[in-house]
């Protein structure tokens, strides 16, 4: 099992500028419901790592759906 690496926290801005950036792709895709839902769960997010899993997790959503 490989130990976990320590992710460097995210300034505000940059979460913001991350979050907005994902949900215009998110909207580019004529998903506005999955761009929502992932501006709200990404505020819970602490790192890039945990918004780039849940901007992975919602395109996914979008195929499954």
């Amino acid at each position: 099992m490989e130990p976990r690496r320590e992710t460097p926290g995210i300034g505000e801005a940059e979460r913001r500028d991350f979050v907005r950036q994902g949900r215009a792709v998110l909207l580019s895709l004529g998903q506005r419901d999955l761009a929502r839902r992932y501006g709200l769960l990404a505020a819970g997010a602490s790192s890039r790592e945990e918004l780039a899993e849940l901007l992975l997790s919602m395109l996914q959503a979008r195929h499954a759906g």
